[in-house]
């Protein structure tokens, strides 16, 4: 199922309340434009109207849905490598251009930042009811209709490939590569999910510094652990990194 909206607050938020309502594993909205789109961490996201993908999907887990794996709460964070290896594919397919991954939840053109994605879960009783993966990516935005970004400077594919690219083209392509690598991770593969990030990752063995907002920590990003978390080699030893800002470089 499918629902378009010209305009919403958000596709995520939509999808939560489509899913309190019931709506079937792999329902999917999308947006003409957000008034109130969301990234990680409560940053908001620039969706001008016809200038973007905005899409969320929508996931029940359960035991039949992962041959292996029920899609537990712990399992949620998976979905933004997934969403993300995505979205690296679905571009080089469309445009011929390859992307990077950026840890946690974000894909790099050139350098610089084209998409993101937000991962939410819904409990219930404690346990998750359903998730929602929400993607966000910049299609055919001009510079002056992006947004001052202080970590990493936005960009958009028509600016990257001097090309304007049809958003249907592209959420049919997202969609495609999502379920594929949805497929993937279902039947197990989330070791090869992970890895294939890691190898894509723009931070891989380069110095970074992981931005939290108590403190900042340097090092050598060396991988990833199982559960997905940063490994950093630091001067007192390798820290394990489950959530921050990564900045290239040293502080």
């Amino acid at each position: 199922m499918h629902r378009h909206f010209e305009e919403i607050d958000s596709t995520n938020e939509e999808a939560l309340r489509w899913g309190r309502d019931d709506a079937p594993h792999g329902a999917v909205v999308t947006a003409h434009s957000q008034s109130a789109g969301r990234g990680r961490r409560g940053r908001s996201w620039s969706s001008p109207g016809g200038k973007g993908l905005y899409l969320s999907v929508i996931l029940r887990g359960t035991a039949k849905e992962f041959a292996r794996e029920e899609l537990t709460l712990a399992a949620v964070p998976r979905l933004n490598f997934v969403a993300c290896l995505a979205t690296a594919r679905a571009v080089h397919e469309l445009t011929g251009h390859a992307c990077q991954t950026k840890w946690p939840n974000d894909v790099l053109l050139n350098g610089r930042k084209i998409a993101g994605v937000l991962s939410e879960a819904e409990l219930c009783g404690g346990e998750l009811d359903f998730a929602v993966v929400g993607v966000g990516l910049n299609v055919n935005q001009s510079e002056d209709e992006l947004p001052e970004r202080p970590l990493y400077p936005a960009s958009s594919l028509q600016i990257e490939t001097r090309h304007a690219w049809p958003i249907e083209a592209v959420t049919q392509g997202w969609l495609h590569d999502w379920w594929v690598y949805y497929h993937q991770l279902r039947d197990g593969a989330w070791t090869e999910i992970r890895d294939e990030f890691w190898r894509r990752c723009a931070q891989n063995n380069q110095r970074v510094t992981v931005q939290n907002e108590n403190k900042a920590l340097s090092g050598l990003a060396l991988g990833l652990a199982q559960d997905g978390a940063l490994l950093l080699e630091t001067q007192s030893g390798i820290e394990r990194i489950l959530a921050g800002d990564l900045v290239q470089g040293s502080a």
